[in-house]
């Protein structure tokens, strides 16, 4: 390797093992100090992206290849930074506020990932153009199950804005909208960071 892929190899390295370890941190946390644990707040968003990034790039430490993967890797990115937006703009007083772990889930997680993003690998993989669209998937699933399942069992939806008997059903359908639009939109803008000049790629042969 030469001087310049040592040091984005390193830098690589530094940057995944920084996610996987802050939201493993986060997890250990929030489950040793509170009464209902981890596994109430799986139902979130918040949570359910952050471990989804956490395995991708754990897989990513066991197998460099897999940043070629770079649909699988840009929808990490876009759940964990949006997950941060949302929270940050409109969740905190109504969540216990920055607290250890959900600081590091909605700002060091979604900077570490984006910072990623930004640095690393960007030569080994484009997004194509119709890649966000496909990354609205599973945001889309996520609404059906806050709307659809959790009330049929009897667990309201876990943000206020998804939760008709809150906002009513009219405002929980324009925020569906704007919340897709957003989505797609911030998608491209990974999209455009994934097009700029490319570093120089990392040697992982």
């Amino acid at each position: 390797m030469t001087s310049s892929a040592t040091g984005s190899a390193v830098l690589r390295l530094t940057l995944r093992v920084a996610i996987v370890a802050t939201v493993v941190i986060a997890m250990v946390a929030v489950e040793i100090s509170s009464r209902s644990g981890v596994t109430w707040r799986l139902i979130t968003f918040t949570y359910q992206a952050n471990m989804l990034a956490a395995a991708y790039y754990l897989w990513t430490l066991a197998s460099p290849r897999a940043d070629a993967r770079v649909g699988l890797r840009g929808a990490a990115v876009l759940y964990v930074v949006i997950a941060g937006i949302v929270w940050n703009l409109f969740l905190t007083n109504h969540s216990m506020g920055y607290t250890a772990a959900n600081f590091l889930l909605h700002v060091v997680v979604p900077v570490l990932a984006f910072t990623d993003w930004l640095l690393i690998g960007r030569g080994q993989g484009r997004v194509k153009w119709w890649q966000p669209f496909v990354w609205l998937a599973y945001p889309a699933a996520y609404v059906v199950l806050a709307l659809v399942i959790l009330n049929n069992v009897g667990r309201r939806a876990p943000y206020y804005f998804l939760d008709p008997g809150s906002v009513g059903a009219v405002t929980v359908l324009m925020n569906i909208c704007v919340l897709g639009g957003c989505v797609v939109g911030l998608g491209y803008v990974l999209l455009a960071v994934n097009r700029l000049a490319t570093p120089a790629r990392i040697d992982v042969a």
